[in-house]
């Protein structure tokens, strides 16, 4: 698998062997809402540098990602990278601002949402405050992310029963897309949404940086900043770069 291949007539374009749709935030919303009229299972995944590095090592990370119907690029490393090959996304899709995006639009056309993931309550409290903002919201169920195998059949069961059209997960990568894919075909959701630590931010537990560092694209520092835990995780992102710097090099385009 080459580091970077492209695909013209789809838009979408791959990055260390992982596919990135070249989408606006508003073409991404527009496919999700084709995605849950079609009533067919289908995910969406908000790729950033770290889940394409796990995808580099794991074989059924990548399967999930290459699976997924829509792959929108949430970080600013896959921006960052998709000009350094000439094909540049259109515009960072941050997760969170998808599954606001997606709230509001459940609102106004009645879809059923399911927020699953992060600790006990939280799920509970950023319902709650999408509610308030989105008085026609209908939040079919809610269930925290810390189960373990054993209660896996009964947080499935509570999704079926829900009849949800859209489930937003929260698990953090590459927990959430594992279990999406595990589960899609099981479940019968119309559409499943990796959001890795949105239900923290819609909950009010955890701040977004100042808009000025989301413009600049440094939004990643100030979780690191808030989050010294984060460190580990962060590494991912010399290595990333490294990566695809190399690559283009390779490949005479630096």
């Amino acid at each position: 698998m080459t580091a970077w291949q492209s695909d013209e007539t789809a838009g979408r374009l791959e990055l260390l062997g992982v596919p990135v749709d070249r989408v606006t935030m508003a073409e991404a919303v527009g496919r999700c809402e084709g995605l849950i009229l079609r009533r067919r299972p289908a995910t969406v995944v908000t790729v950033n540098p770290e889940l394409i590095m796990h995808a580099a090592r794991n074989p059924g990370v990548a399967r999930a990602v290459r699976e997924a119907d829509l792959v929108v690029p949430d970080g600013i490393g896959v921006v960052w990278a998709s000009r350094v090959f000439g094909r540049p996304v259109p515009e960072r899709v941050p997760g969170v601002e998808l599954a606001g995006a997606l709230l509001g639009l459940a609102a106004a056309r009645g879809f059923r949402v399911f927020l699953l993931g992060a600790e006990p309550g939280v799920a509970e409290e950023a319902a709650r405050r999408a509610k308030r903002r989105h008085p026609r919201l209908v939040v079919a169920g809610v269930h925290h992310g810390y189960f373990g195998p054993e209660q896996e059949p009964a947080v499935l069961d509570l999704i079926r029963r829900a009849r949800p059209d859209i489930v937003l997960v929260g698990m953090g990568a590459p927990r959430q897309e594992l279990w999406i894919a595990r589960h899609r075909h099981r479940w019968s959701v119309p559409l499943a949404v990796g959001v890795g630590g949105t239900l923290d931010v819609l909950s009010g537990r955890v701040a977004r940086a100042p808009r000025w560092m989301q413009r600049a694209g440094l939004e990643w520092l100030y979780r690191l900043l808030r989050q010294p835990a984060r460190i580990r995780r962060a590494a991912a992102l010399p290595r990333f770069a490294l990566k695809v710097l190399l690559d283009a090099r390779r490949r005479n385009l630096l």
